[in-house]
């Protein structure tokens, strides 16, 4: 659930792995008049160039800290006239099914090397920020040319979870349909760097908004097929996967309640939950049937198992589970 680190992301680039840092770190294909051409096609920063500067403190507690980032520029700190690169709302209070636009303003001498795939929605909860999504990010480097602006136009629509629909992964450069949010604080943002900079050095803008709309309910999503007591454990089967040609055996996603002893547990909130089918199937049917311990069973075709490789530790509106997993043919 947790935003992976920038040494993470960087080793995970090949394979098309989520990112806060997003971006390839080679250079565009472009050169413009402060960009010098290399035999291979990729531009270099011009060695005389700096990066632009932002007057005064552009951060604030309205924005992400995004602790992996040189400088943050969070909307609610600055003069957005007064940036040479600032991230700005349509509006900040949003509605359901009201379309929104985020535009990055690019109003310095130099590109800006960027992804778009790679905006990032966060929430604030009782002072603490939750990165929600997007799970995935493709990884062009699409750089923003001087005095140019790119515009993200959000539009968040409402109804899955409570018809147990699975919450879509999104993915977009322009246009982004998000289910699946509660009402509360929200900040919308992106990251790069100037071309007289470094990737190693990343540029966080981020604009904050309230979304006026109900909480969430957690509700298990319509793939549940059977449940069934065995003992003290609540076995569930699933409709999610197939067999495979070879009669492969159901793997087994196991969530089991702790007390309040023990290791720490990574905290998530319900937006983070929903995005998960898994562990959404699991602690809502925990909840439901006042079950300590539940079993999904469904094919997955991943190994490790549903991508877990060890035990995690949530703890989600006070309870503490771990979730371990089990191949098909495990005890």
């Amino acid at each position: 659930m947790a935003k992976p680190s920038r040494r993470q992301i960087l080793s995970g680039l090949s394979a098309g792995v989520g990112t806060l840092l997003a971006g390839c770190t080679a250079a565009p294909d472009e050169s413009n008049a402060t960009s010098t051409a290399t035999a291979g096609g990729s531009s270099q920063p011009n060695p005389t160039q700096s990066v632009p500067e932002f007057p005064g403190d552009t951060a604030s507690d309205a924005c992400p800290p995004f602790d992996d980032a040189a400088q943050v520029v969070c909307y609610e700190a600055v003069d957005p006239e007064a940036l040479p690169l600032v991230l700005v709302p349509e509006t900040q209070t949003v509605k359901l099914d009201q379309p929104t636009d985020f535009t990055l303003r690019n109003r310095s001498g130099q590109w800006f090397e960027t992804n778009f795939y790679n905006w990032q929605l966060y929430k604030r909860v009782d002072g603490d920020w939750y990165y929600i999504m997007p799970r995935a990010t493709p990884q062009p480097l699409t750089p923003l040319a001087a005095g140019e602006a790119h515009i993200w136009t959000l539009t968040v629509t409402t109804g899955s979870v409570s018809d147990g629909a699975a919450i879509d992964m999104v993915q977009g450069t322009e246009t982004l349909s998000v289910d699946g949010l509660g009402g509360g604080h929200y900040a919308f943002a992106t990251d790069g760097w100037f071309e007289a900079g470094s990737y190693e050095e990343p540029i966080a803008l981020a604009a904050s908004f309230d979304l006026q709309a109900d909480p969430l309910q957690l509700t298990p999503t319509a793939a549940i097929a059977e449940t069934e007591w065995n003992g003290e454990t609540l076995v569930v089967r699933s409709t999610r996967g197939e067999a495979g040609d070879d009669g492969d055996e159901h793997d087994a996603y196991i969530l089991e309640r702790l007390d309040d002893s023990g290791p720490d547990a990574e905290q998530v909130i319900i937006e983070q939950v929903v995005r998960d089918d898994q562990l959404r199937d699991a602690i809502a049917l925990s909840q439901e049937y006042d079950a300590a311990r539940v079993r999904i069973e469904e094919f997955t075709g991943s190994i490790p198992p549903f991508g877990l490789d060890d035990s995690r530790i949530y703890e989600f509106r006070g309870e503490r589970y771990q979730v371990t997993t089990r191949a098909g043919d495990s005890p």
